[in-house]
């Protein structure tokens, strides 16, 4: 699955679910890539997702004031001529339609980003409405492809291989939760042959949990 997207002026940010990892690539607007990576699955659980806007309001407020002061100056220079009000209107465009533009496109390609986190990654891109679907879609796909990964490398036990370092990573699997409770437990009691490494107390002493045989 791969997953690509161009900016205005700011270049491209392109990932993709390769065999072994996530595949991540910058690059500027003239195409020579500031980023290429590809991270391993083994260091991209836990898989989370971020909405952040950061709408630059002062900004705003500067560039509309300036704005209702050129239409405040022109009014009193102007009002006493027989084409002020179309030329008060073209003025009011001519100013205002740039500043109008210019908070779509910043709604639209800067001010709302979709942030996609893994355990060693922080990964930015436009949140827009039309990609709002295919970057959840991505997330969605990358937690998946993950913990498959990780499931079909690691989630396999030998008993005849060494049994503790066995036991932690059933334990790591289930902290990421690659397995469950019950997926974790019976792997680890085809391990050990016992039913639960958890330590059983009777009439105060520590006693063993019981043996499957």
């Amino acid at each position: 699955m791969l997953l690509e997207q161009r900016r205005l002026w700011a270049g491209s940010t392109l990932v993709a679910l390769r065999q072994h990892g996530l595949y991540i690539c910058q690059r500027e607007a003239g195409g020579r890539a500031v980023l290429e990576v590809e991270l391993p699955y083994e260091e991209i659980l836990p898989v989370r997702v971020e909405r952040r806007n950061f709408v630059p309001h002062k900004k705003l407020l500067s560039l509309l004031a300036i704005v209702g002061w050129c239409l405040f100056t022109f009014t009193l220079d102007h009002r006493q001529e027989a084409s002020f009000v179309v030329d008060f209107w073209l003025w009011a465009l001519g100013l205002g339609g740039p500043l109008l533009v210019y908070a779509w496109y910043g709604w639209q390609h800067r001010w709302r980003e979709f942030v996609l986190l893994t355990s060693r990654s922080s990964i930015i891109f436009a949140d827009r409405s039309s990609e709002q679907a295919a970057l959840q879609g991505f997330a969605e796909a990358l937690d998946r492809r993950t913990k498959s990964y990780l499931r079909h490398e690691y989630g396999q036990v030998n008993p005849l291989g060494p049994i503790e370092i066995q036991l932690h990573r059933l334990q790591w699997l289930r902290n990421l939760e690659v397995l469950t409770d019950a997926e974790a437990r019976t792997s680890a009691t085809r391990l050990t042959g016992r039913l639960s490494l958890d330590t059983m107390r009777s009439m105060g002493q520590d006693l063993e949990t019981p043996y499957v045989n």
